[in-house]
């Protein structure tokens, strides 16, 4: 399973853009998510290499978690 962060998406246009750098400046990577960065996360799990990873969740969060 992966967990995003607040990322930007047309969903999320409602969400001001101060959430976004407020969020942006408390995370490791001090910039606001893209749907890419989710993505990318989601390529490594599929990827033949990840077969035996099972049960975890994956949060891609640019390090919100971790601060």
């Amino acid at each position: 399973m992966v967990a995003p962060g607040l990322t930007r998406t047309r969903a999320t246009d409602v969400v001001p853009a101060e959430e976004f750098e407020e969020v942006a400046a408390r995370q490791a990577l001090p910039r606001p998510l893209t749907p890419d960065d989710t993505a990318a996360a989601v390529a490594m799990l599929v990827a033949e290499d990840a077969a035996a990873l099972t049960g975890q969740v994956l949060t891609v969060d640019g390090g919100l978690v971790m601060r």
